[in-house]
Order: structure tokens, then sequence, then C-alpha cells
């Protein structure tokens, strides 16, 4: 899988854990340092907000969703 990554084959994963039991636990305190050694997973966060650490565009103006009135 880190080959295929690194190739260019894929751009990342999606992982199912064990959510019920210890899996998210033991996939964070076991897989991630693993992931994190060899360069593949951040040790740290790049933007001060979720949306730049995401590199999501900024908003502009306000959620019409949330200016509009009630009906």
């Amino acid at each position: 899988m880190q080959q295929w990554f690194e190739e260019g084959a894929c751009d990342g994963f999606s992982i199912a854990v064990d959510g019920c039991h210890d899996g998210f636990d033991a996939f964070v305190d076991q897989v991630v340092p693993i992931l994190q050694a060899r360069g593949l997973f951040h040790d740290d966060y790049e933007g001060s907000t979720l949306r730049a650490s995401l590199g999501a565009h900024e908003q502009y103006g306000l959620d019409p969703r949330l200016t509009k009135p009630a009906r």
C-alpha cells in the first residue's frame, strides 16, 4: 500500500476500524506512529484552523441559509 501511494497509484486509503471495541485506539496507538515515522502521516497540522488544515477555500460572505428570513 505504501508503494502504491508513493508511486501515485492512489492518493490515500479509507480505513474501517472496529469502533465498538479497541480497534480505533489500536489503530491510533500502533499504526499512526509507524506511518509518521515513515513520513506518510503528518506529525502536526499545517493550518491554524480545520479549513486551513484541509486546504479548503475560504468562504466568501455569510452562508445564505443562515441570513435568509424563515418562511
